[in-house]
């Protein structure tokens, strides 16, 4: 019944597939989303630690205006803050639950927190237009805190049970960071069944979602288009930054707008794992309110925001923004599963990833072993431990409770600080980075006359991702591109996105006469960067 509406794009396959590829497809998504997720999850368990062990429940239901209408948009407003994504939010809901936060407010942070915060931001504004950027903003804004009062006057004024005595800190600053591990790490076992499930859901999803469906049921003509999204973004899962890159691809070959705000707002802002969170705080029953009034508010901004905002372009006959979120479209005949999988998972790991799966990695064997040693290595047994024997006032400097205002002032400059130090990391100069797409451009040569599949798509992913990231580079150094600029990058992206296009269907005699219109726009484009200060 669902095939005939979605299957009239070349490559697609049906729902049901070679049983090794759909196997290997599932497994492959589910452990791209773990290593995408482990940075912003780490972050999230640092975040659970601080807010227990440095902050205390009582500043934190200050900060967030428990017992004031103002609740939802302070959650909302502090969502924005923090770096984290649908996952790494998970463990911060929970502690924010435990501290005695009404659930309203926690669902407001929670579904904003994933989409909106400052490295993605910058992000959408060298990828989006400015009225869709912004209509992306109010759109989230209204989901997120329509949701939060909606849910505060149906659900959380009456069933939340907020404690009249908020757990204390331990007036010693080395107690305060040994709460802070130990909260951090025991965390971790808590969230496993909420990222668990999270996990899985991509996993099906990348197993049995046919490869080329989106393709063909994403364009501006389908009045189904938000609809289709909706559903299939529900169990995906998008990282805050790559949402945003999606974003611009489908802006920029003319896709469903609609379909756009749907995945950012279930697809990175919500997942499986805080239905699940919802189902076993207030039952099945309030879950169900939850997904209608996220669906409802989500459906209705898809579909107006095709019809309010001028496109300026019709659909263009492919585009790749989705293929993330459906199963491969075949695996090279001449490896095996196990080592094509080992080799593309590999890919994956980017420095930060590698960094933050390890970590991630050690915080889990830690939480094992603390739950192994039992409630000896436990919050509550050490607070209660300090009890008796902790001074009643703090004795130095390093000892008093850090106030609410050091604790806003410290994570803005703090936040600010560890965003412009990342941005420049990852951006290194224009130059650096044309020079580099110049050294890829020499191995993607070669892969094409080769014709290997996997190089060549390993090769445009590498360039693609120095060519995008040129505009944010000027723009972090008070450098302006210029038209001519602007426009070599632009067509470079276009160039390579046509490259990965010839390549899936094996096109290598197109693939090869393509790659001399790139290595000319190339070569433009390191003579504009040579010296670069570009009017």
């Amino acid at each position: 019944m669902i095939d005939p509406i979605l299957a009239v794009t070349e490559g697609y396959t049906g729902f049901w597939s070679e049983p090794g590829l759909m196997l290997w497809s599932g497994l492959f998504r589910m452990t791209e989303a773990v290593i995408a997720a482990s940075p912003f999850l780490l972050t999230g368990m640092l975040v659970t630690g601080a807010l227990r062990g440095m902050i205390g429940a009582a500043a934190v239901r200050r900060l967030f205006g428990v017992g004031h209408w103002s609740g939802p948009i302070r959650g909302w407003f502090l969502g924005i803050l923090l770096p984290l994504c649908s996952l790494g939010a998970l463990p911060v809901a929970r502690e924010l639950r435990r501290a005695g936060v009404p659930s309203a407010t926690v669902l407001s942070f929670v579904l904003v927190a994933p989409v909106l915060n400052p490295i993605s931001i910058l992000y959408g504004l060298s990828n989006i237009s400015l009225i869709t950027l912004v209509y992306f903003f109010v759109g989230t804004m209204i989901v997120s805190l329509g949701i939060g009062f909606i849910w505060h006057i149906l659900v959380s004024k009456g069933r939340d049970n907020i404690s009249e005595e908020p757990e204390q800190l331990p007036a010693a600053a080395h107690m305060r960071l040994a709460v802070s591990g130990i909260s951090a790490t025991r965390g971790m076992l808590p969230s496993l069944m909420d990222v668990g499930m999270a996990v899985l859901a991509v996993g099906l999803l990348g197993a049995f979602l046919p490869y080329g469906t989106l393709q063909a049921s994403m364009t501006r003509d389908n009045a189904l288009s938000t609809i289709i999204m909706g559903a299939v973004a529900i169990p995906a899962y998008v990282t805050p930054f790559d949402v945003m890159v999606q974003y611009g691809l489908i802006v920029r070959d003319g896709y469903s707008l609609g379909a756009a705000f749907a995945l950012i707002v279930l697809g990175a802002g919500a997942n499986v794992g805080v239905a699940n969170w919802i189902r076993r705080e207030y039952r099945v029953k309030t879950l169900v309110v939850f997904i209608i009034l996220l669906l409802g508010t989500t459906l209705v901004l898809g579909f107006t925001a095709d019809r309010v905002i001028h496109h300026g372009k019709a659909s263009v006959d492919h585009t790749h923004a989705f293929d993330t979120y459906t199963r491969l479209s075949h695996v090279d005949s001449q490896q095996t599963y196990v080592s094509w999988y080992v080799s593309t998972i590999g890919e994956k790991l980017t420095p930060s990833r590698a960094i933050g799966a390890s970590m991630l990695g050690m915080l889990l064997c830690a939480a094992v072993a603390l739950r192994l040693i039992g409630e000896r290595a436990s919050v509550p047994y050490l607070m209660r431990k300090l009890a008796d024997d902790q001074p009643t006032a703090p004795q130095s400097v390093l000892q008093r409770p850090v106030s609410m205002g050091v604790v806003a002032t410290g994570s803005i400059l703090g936040l600010l600080a560890t965003v412009g130090v990342a941005l420049f990391i990852v951006h290194p100069p224009p130059k650096m980075l044309a020079d580099e797409a110049g050294e890829i451009s020499v191995a993607l040569y070669d892969a094409v006359r080769e014709k290997d599949h996997d190089e060549i798509n390993r090769r445009i992913q590498q360039w693609d991702s120095r060519v995008r990231k040129i505009p944010i580079a000027a723009f972090i150094r008070r450098e302006q591109l210029s038209p001519e600029a602007a426009e070599i990058v632009g067509d470079v992206v276009h160039l390579l996105e046509l490259m990965r296009h010839y390549n899936e269907h094996g096109d290598y005699s197109r693939a090869a006469t393509l790659i001399l219109f790139l290595d000319q726009k190339h070569r433009s484009c390191q003579g504009l960067f040579q010296t670069f200060s570009v009017n």
